[in-house]
């Protein structure tokens, strides 16, 4: 098997890195080769951490970076929540005195990029907003809520094989139960050729 960009593991990085390759081929080019894109993986789509992941989509960050990233991954959830067993139900998180500067920060911060969010400060008026949610609430010592209205949760397993599902759409192909065993370089460099693996070499 001859392949442009090979890819090892189907997990969340590879089949996302899979998917969004072919698809910049196939803009590129109007058609990708059945080999082009090829992921492998020694047992199955999402079988690693991908697919036990918490599954909890939120932006609730302190780096400004990581938040510009994470509204941008919202916005590839909720693109195709069916596809990816997403439910956009928010995300609340619920704090002490203790975290209110730093949930200030965030919501500030998040406002600054576009994201909607609200925040609520003191006890009452956080017991009063928890109380219109679920009518029995009974907490004590809240006395600050970030309330994301974008966000909430996917089933792990089903949304990896949800991406690759898209980057096989894209026309990646990929192919399971094969184990990379070793690597090939050029006689002269640390450039690799070919991968060996349980079914061949690639």
């Amino acid at each position: 098997v001859k392949s442009k960009y090979l890819i090892i593991g189907a997990g969340i990085h590879g089949l996302s890195t899979a998917w969004h390759l072919a698809e910049k081929l196939k803009n590129k080019h109007g058609d990708i080769k059945e080999d082009d894109v090829l992921v492998v993986d020694k047992t199955a789509v999402a079988a690693g951490a991908s697919g036990t992941a918490c599954g909890v989509v939120r932006n609730n960050y302190f780096q400004p970076a990581m938040r510009e990233l994470m509204a941008h991954s919202v916005e590839i959830w909720e693109s195709d929540p069916k596809t990816f067993a997403y439910d956009s139900v928010g995300f609340m998180a619920i704090s002490p005195e203790s975290m209110k500067k730093d949930m200030q920060s965030v919501y500030q911060q998040q406002k600054a990029i576009g994201y909607e969010s609200d925040f609520i400060e003191g006890e009452k008026q956080c017991s009063d907003y928890m109380k219109k949610i679920f009518s029995d609430w009974q907490a004590k010592g809240i006395t600050n809520i970030l309330h994301e209205k974008r966000g909430g949760y996917s089933k792990s397993k089903i949304a990896i094989q949800g991406v690759a599902k898209k980057a096989q759409s894209a026309g990646a192909k990929i192919i399971t139960g094969v184990e990379i065993t070793g690597f090939k370089k050029e006689s002269n460099s640390n450039a690799i050729t070919s991968v060996e693996t349980s079914k061949g070499i690639i």
